[in-house]
C-alpha cells in the first residue's frame, strides 16, 4: 500500500508492506524493518534496527503531532485513495471559496468556541473535541467567517462528520 508522509513542507512516498510478519517501509529503494507498539496515553514504541523509540503522538484534525528524543514534528500521513479524496474535496471547497471542518475522530463536542458570522484566522481554535478522555483543540485551517454550524455542545459527533463550514 502507497501511504504519503507530509512533514517539514516536503512529501515523503513509502510503500508499507508485511514481509514474513514484519512490517517494512520501502523508501528509496530501501527496506526499513520497524515494530510499532503502543504503551497507553498516546505512548509507543518505534522499533528499528534493533533499538527503541519513545514516541509521544496527538492526532489532531489530519495532522499527528508526533515528539520524540526532543524533537517535535507536525506529519499528515495518507494512504494513496485518502490522499486523492482529500486534494479532491480541497479543489472543490477552494472553488466554492469555503473550508469544510469535519470531526478527525469520533467524539463529544465540548465547546464551540465561535458562532455564524464569526470572522477566524487561520490556527484559531474553532471546537474542542472530547476523545478517549482528552480534549483535543480543531483549529481553522483557513481564514475566513463561519458560514454555518452543524453541531452543539454536548453533540456526540462520528469521525468525518461535518462540523463547521468556514467562506
Amino acid at each position: 500500500m502507497k501511504i504519503f508522509a507530509d512533514i517539514k513542507n516536503k512529501t515523503l512516498q513509502f510503500d508499507q508492506q508485511q514481509e514474513n510478519g514484519t512490517n517494512v517501509l520501502k523508501f528509496k529503494n530501501k527496506d526499513i524493518a520497524y515494530s510499532f507498539l503502543p504503551l497507553g496515553q498516546n505512548r509507543f514504541s518505534l522499533i528499528h534496527d534493533d533499538k527503541s523509540h519513545l514516541i509521544h503522538i496527538i492526532y489532531e484534525g489530519d495532522i499527528y503531532h508526533v515528539h520524540t528524543e526532543g524533537e517535535y514534528f507536525a506529519v499528515r500521513v495518507e494512504d494513496e485513495r485518502s490522499r486523492t479524496l482529500r486534494k479532491l474535496v480541497n479543489h472543490a471547497s477552494k472553488a466554492k471559496g469555503e473550508q469544510i471542518i469535519s470531526a478527525p475522530i469520533p467524539g463529544l463536542i465540548r465547546t464551540i468556541k465561535v458562532k455564524e458570522g464569526d470572522d477566524v484566522k487561520k490556527g484559531d481554535g474553532i471546537i474542542v473535541l472530547e476523545a478517549m478522555k482528552m480534549e483535543n483543540e480543531i483549529r481553522s485551517e483557513s481564514e475566513g467567517k463561519i458560514s454555518k454550524i452543524f453541531v452543539n455542545e454536548g453533540t456526540t459527533v462520528k469521525k468525518d462528520q461535518q462540523l463547521i463550514i468556514i467562506k
